[in-house]
């Protein structure tokens, strides 16, 4: 098993923390490539097309569904949300591993089609502090919170999903952990076998 066939899919409920905790990653591993999603929500104030998102409408969408265009695909919030089959291509072909943003549905469908995923999933210390985050973010209305501290319930009881649950109650110590568990798989026998062969060949 080679590094390149590694991808790391991060899920969690909404307002756990997941954006911000990718985001440092991205800083700290150049080996990482985000694998940025399509979808049909809004765009938020700061986000950047093809950046943060592609934003594309719920038609458009729907047509790339047609056409087999998806990886994987889900619909949260009354959106649509997906990973597009050319967008990993393009990581992988130069040599970089995919993170993958989704939601606990995405991370479903990516685990029936990616055997070779780390499946990461942050969760809140607690629903209160959670819904405190969700109030602090100012993008959604009360309605839309309690949606999603609902939808939070659901996606914390797929937590047998995940190979990795961190504990996002301290930002600093939850990016230290997912390190930590980056190193430990990067480091795992049958991911390096091929550069040990590699060394070997010399005395062949």
């Amino acid at each position: 098993m080679q590094r390149s066939n590694i991808s790391l899919v991060v899920s969690a409920p909404s307002g756990a923390g997941k954006t911000t905790i990718i985001q440092r990653l991205l800083l700290d591993y150049d080996i990482l490539r985000f694998s940025v999603s399509t979808t049909t929500r809004p765009q938020r104030s700061g986000e950047i097309p093809g950046e943060s998102y592609y934003f594309v409408s719920k038609g458009d969408f729907r047509n790339m569904i047609d056409k087999d265009e998806f990886l994987e695909w889900a619909e949260v919030h009354d959106n649509y949300y997906g990973t597009s089959k050319k967008e990993i291509d393009r990581i992988q072909a130069r040599g970089k591993i995919p993170i993958f943003d989704v939601d606990v549905q995405g991370a479903k469908n990516l685990k029936k089609k990616l055997a070779n995923g780390i499946y990461i999933f942050i969760v809140p210390p607690s629903l209160k502090i959670l819904e405190e985050r969700l109030k602090n973010r100012k993008t959604d209305t009360e309605n839309q919170i309690a949606v999603r501290l609902k939808n939070a319930v659901a996606e914390l009881k797929e937590f047998a999903l995940f190979d990795y649950i961190i504990i996002n109650d301290r930002l600093d110590f939850a990016i230290d952990q997912f390190k930590a568990i980056m190193t430990a798989e990067l480091c795992r026998k049958d991911r390096n076998t091929a550069a040990i062969e590699k060394i070997l060949e010399v005395y062949k």
